[in-house]
């Protein structure tokens, strides 16, 4: 007795069947994707776009973005630090994404910038921003301006604050005192 008497039959029993393991390996391999999705958006943790001086200072102007100027100097464990506790911590890295261009300078190197329509070294434009200490960070408004230097190490519970109060401009109106009184 043959289970399949023509040809037909068999092509519709060979159809259905291939439609079942396309179903399911479909639903399971759809079902694994989202989770690994899920799972990789969990784990993603954002980095920070160091930029060069001149491209960082364009995009925050094309952008209008307040501008962070990170000077660390060769050596300096203290600007390790800053790097490794501070600026890698995830609050510290959103609200940095979020609000400003991030711009890292080698106050120890010879690599050329342009500042003031003069080709001049990273070690000369730390000169020029008067810094004195490593690591120092400068908040400049996206034109360029010069905001205020924040020198030395500043521990992430300290330095959330002050990206908070220049990042959204309360700097302009309010002295920073004022501001932690209010938040």
């Amino acid at each position: 007795m043959k289970i399949f008497s023509t040809k037909k039959d068999k092509i519709i029993v060979l159809l259905i069947l291939l439609v079942v393991v396309f179903f399911f390996g479909l639903k399971s391999y759809l079902k694994i994707d989202e989770q690994n999705a899920e799972a990789v958006e969990q784990i993603k943790p954002l980095v920070l776009n160091w930029l060069s001086y001149n491209e960082g200072l364009a995009l925050a102007e094309k952008e209008n973005k307040s501008v962070v100027v990170y000077f660390y100097a060769d050596g300096c464990s203290w600007c390790k630090k800053m790097i490794d506790q501070t600026y890698s911590n995830e609050e510290v890295k959103k609200i940095l994404s979020d609000k400003f261009v991030t711009i890292k300078i080698n106050a120890s190197s010879e690599n050329k910038v342009v500042e003031n329509e003069k080709e001049i070294s990273e070690r000369k434009l730390a000169t020029l921003y008067q810094v004195s200490g490593y690591p120092t960070t400068w908040f400049l408004d996206s034109n360029h301006s010069r905001v205020a230097p924040l020198p030395g190490y500043v521990a992430t519970e300290q330095f959330i604050p002050v990206l908070n109060y220049i990042g959204e401009g309360w700097y302009k109106s309010i002295s920073f005192k004022e501001y932690m009184e209010k938040i």
